[in-house]
C-alpha cells in the first residue's frame, strides 16, 4: 500500500462517517464505529508492512548487508512459526514478507523493531516527529476533544501522544475483534476520528520523508565500485545550499554511463553529497544528455560546496532501485 493509496484509504473511511448523519440509527452507528476502528488499524499496518518490505525490494543492493542478514536470521528462528517459513525451501531463501514484516500488534515498538531489521536509525524518525507542529496541532485537538492516549508514562513529547494513540487504536480495535462488546461510540466522536485520520495521514507523510532521507543516507556512505565521470575543471562553484549552481567542465569516456540520468552523486575525498544536472552545454549549443567522448559543461545543483581549489571531483551515478533477488544463505 503505497502512501497515496494509504490516504485515499483514509479519506474513504472518513466518508464512511456521514452514513451516521444520512441514517440516524443507534445500532448503524455502533456498526460505523466499529469498523471505523478496524478499518483505521488495518490501513496503518498494511502500509507501514508494505512500506518497509518494498523498501527491502527496491534498494537491496543498499540494504542486504552482513548485519541485515544476522538480524534476519535471529528473527526468523525467534519465533517457531517463522522458522518453519524459512525452513520450507532452503533453496529459496530471499527475503520474505511473512519473516521481515512479522508482528503481532502493529504498534510503535513493533513499527520501530521493523525499521532495526533493515538498518535504519530510529531515533531520526522520533526526532522528526516531536520536530512536527502539524502533529502538535492534532494532538491539542485530539486532547481538547476528551480523547487521552494510552501512555506508560506522563512525558508530554509529541512522540510519547503518538505512540499513545496509535495505542488506544489498537486497545479498541483487540477488544472488538476479541469480544465484540464494547460500545464504540461511546469513546469516539466523528470529531474525534476525523482528527484520528488527519493525524495518522500527518504521520504517514514523516515516515516518507524519513525512509528516502535513510535510504539517500545509506547509500551516499556505501563503499563500492561505480563508473564514475571525472571533473576536468570546476569553472564556477557555489556553497552547497540547494538554490546556487555549479558549473563543471566533464567529458564522458565510459560506455556504461547512463547519459539521459540527472541525479548523481558528486564526492572528493570524504566530501560526498547528491547533485542534479540543470544544463549540458558545448558552447552555446544546449544538449538534452549528456554526449559521449566529448568535453561539455554541466550546471549543478549539489549538495555540498564546490570548490575550484579541491584538487579532483567524481560524479557517479545517483540512487536507484535494484532488487538483486539474494539468498540469504547459498546452497550449491
Amino acid at each position: 500500500m503505497s502512501k497515496e493509496f494509504a490516504y485515499d484509504a483514509y479519506q474513504n473511511l472518513k466518508k464512511s462517517l456521514e452514513l451516521k448523519n444520512r441514517y440516524p440509527d443507534d445500532e448503524i452507528e455502533k456498526i460505523i464505529n466499529k469498523n471505523f476502528v478496524l478499518s483505521f488499524y488495518t490501513i496503518w499496518e498494511t502500509y507501514a508492512k508494505k512500506k518497509v518490505y518494498d523498501t527491502y525490494i527496491d534498494y537491496e543492493h543498499i540494504l542486504h548487508t552482513e548485519d541485515f542478514i544476522k538480524r534476519y536470521l535471529k528473527k526468523s528462528f525467534g519465533k517457531v512459526y517463522l522458522s518453519s517459513i524459512f525452513l520450507k525451501d532452503l533453496r529459496n531463501t530471499k527475503v520474505k514478507k511473512d519473516i521481515l514484516c512479522q508482528s503481532n500488534n502493529l504498534n510503535w515498538k513493533e513499527f520501530e523493531d521493523l525499521l532495526l531489521v533493515i538498518g535504519f536509525n530510529k531515533e531520526l524518525i522520533v526526532d522528526r516527529i516531536n520536530s512536527s507542529d502539524d502533529l502538535s496541532s492534532l494532538i491539542k485537538i485530539l486532547k481538547e476533544s476528551g480523547i487521552t492516549p494510552v501512555q506508560d508514562s506522563l512525558s508530554n513529547s509529541i512522540f510519547d501522544n503518538i505512540k499513545g494513540y496509535l495505542s488506544l487504536v489498537i486497545d479498541l480495535r483487540n477488544t472488538i475483534s476479541h469480544t465484540y462488546k464494547m460500545e464504540i461510540d461511546e469513546h469516539l466522536t466523528n470529531k474525534q476520528m476525523i482528527t484520528l485520520i488527519d493525524l495518522m495521514k500527518c504521520l504517514i507523510n514523516i515516515i516518507e520523508k524519513y525512509f528516502e532521507e535513510e535510504i539517500l543516507t545509506m547509500y551516499l556512505h556505501l563503499n563500492r565500485t561505480d563508473t564514475t565521470i571525472k571533473i576536468l575543471k570546476v569553472i564556477r562553484g557555489c556553497n552547497g545550499s540547494g538554490s546556487q549552481t555549479a558549473i563543471l567542465e566533464i567529458k564522458v569516456t565510459n560506455k556504461t554511463v547512463d547519459l539521459k540520468s540527472k541525479q548523481w552523486k558528486i564526492s572528493s575525498g570524504n566530501n560526498k553529497g547528491f547533485c542534479k544536472i540543470e544544463e549540458i552545454r558545448i558552447g552555446n549549443c544546449r544538449l538534452k544528455q549528456l554526449p559521449f567522448n566529448k568535453t561539455c559543461t554541466i550546471s549543478i545543483k549539489p549538495t555540498i560546496k564546490i570548490r575550484s581549489s579541491v584538487g579532483s571531483y567524481v560524479l557517479s551515478p545517483g540512487l536507484y532501485k535494484k532488487n538483486i533477488g539474494h539468498n540469504i544463505i547459498s546452497i550449491q
